[in-house]
Formats: C-alpha cells, structure tokens, sequence
C-alpha cells in the first residue's frame, strides 16, 4: 500500500496560471456520486479540481484528457476506462522500464484518464484502496514499456508543464517547446470543426 498522498488544490492553481483557456467552456459538473458507483472506485480529488477547472479537452492536440462516463454510456475510449480487454491479451503491452514494477502493479488496475498524440495512455494504477495514493502510470508508445511516477495526475502535469523530468515521459516532445499551452475543451474544438475551422490555429 503506498503512504503517499498527493498534493491538490494548489498543482491545479499552477496549471490554471500555466495555461490558457481560449474558448467559452469552463470545466464540467460531474457528478461524482453516480461516477463513483458507475466505476467501482472514488476519483482522487486532484482530478476533481481538474475537471471542474478544464473539463475533457486536450491541451495543444497534444494531451487529452477524458472525464467519467456517468449516465450509462459505454466506457469507451472517450471516458475514463480500464485497459480492453485486447490489450490485455497482447504480451507485447506488458513491457516496463523497471522489471521490477510487473510484480506491483498489474495492467488491469490501470484506469485511463488521458492520451498524448504520440499514442501513450495516461492512467492511475488504482491498487491503493485512496484514490489520493495513485500514482500515475504512462505507456510511452515510442519505448513500448511501461513507467509508474510517484504524484497525481494533476502534479504529473504540472511536471510536463515545467519541463521538470529527467527523462521526458512521453513519446511526443512539443509541449516543452511552448511557451503558454492553451487547453481546448472538447466542445469548443468540435464547434470550430462545425466551422470548417481549425481549432489550434
């Protein structure tokens, strides 16, 4: 069981001061209750103060974020979902930096709660019985491995956003490279495509 609980509200402050919010929507009112009893766990609380500031959305094309499925829908790829069913059966997705992690954390206790445009999966290895105890996993496609890092999901960002890994974590190197990212909420992205228009442009 891990000790560690991870920092909240004021990682999700930094990221609002980091990055710009260019179209009208703000977040997104989840009910938590339903999304806790549709996924069998609690979310952790910085992922909460996340969607309730960002919502799903992606920040530069580059990072994309899902929010909980809460009113029956599929839990397809565009919630918060668990590893399918397919990937769990290829070996091949089974890599890890560290051999050690294969014997502490398993691909099925991965919940996934974003992407990158270099095709990783962002999760929560959900083992610790706190969902504020998760530490957050990354496929690197590019490696074809698995990492585990030690903070939440909103530290992790946080992380991105100041260039402050010793080895970058994921497979596409733009973000570092931007001054002020700007996040896109979903809807706002697919109403300037009902324009013709390009949303990041």
């Amino acid at each position: 069981m891990n000790s560690n609980t991870y920092g909240t509200s004021d990682a999700v402050a930094e990221i609002i001061r980091r990055v710009s919010r260019p179209g009208p929507t703000r977040g997104e009112d989840i009910d938590w209750t339903a999304a806790d009893e549709a996924y069998g766990v609690s979310f952790p609380a910085d992922y909460r103060s996340f969607v309730a500031a960002f919502g799903s959305g992606s920040i530069e094309d580059s990072l994309n974020f899902v929010t909980p499925a809460v009113h029956g829908e599929p839990l397809r790829g565009d919630w918060v979902s668990r590893i399918s069913e397919a990937a769990l059966a290829d070996s091949a997705l089974r890599h890890w930096s560290d051999p050690s992690l294969a014997g502490v954390y398993r691909l099925e206790d991965m919940l996934i709660w974003g992407t990158t445009a270099g095709a990783d999966t962002l999760c929560w290895a959900t083992t610790d019985p706190d969902p504020n105890c998760w530490p957050v996993a990354v496929y690197k496609r590019v490696d074809a491995e698995w990492s585990v890092y030690p903070c939440g999901m909103a530290e992790f960002l946080l992380r991105l956003l100041r260039d402050d890994f010793e080895e970058w974590p994921l497979s596409d190197l733009s973000l570092p490279d931007i001054p002020v990212p700007r996040f896109l909420h979903y809807k706002d992205q697919a109403a300037a495509r009902d324009r013709f228009e390009d949303p990041w442009t």
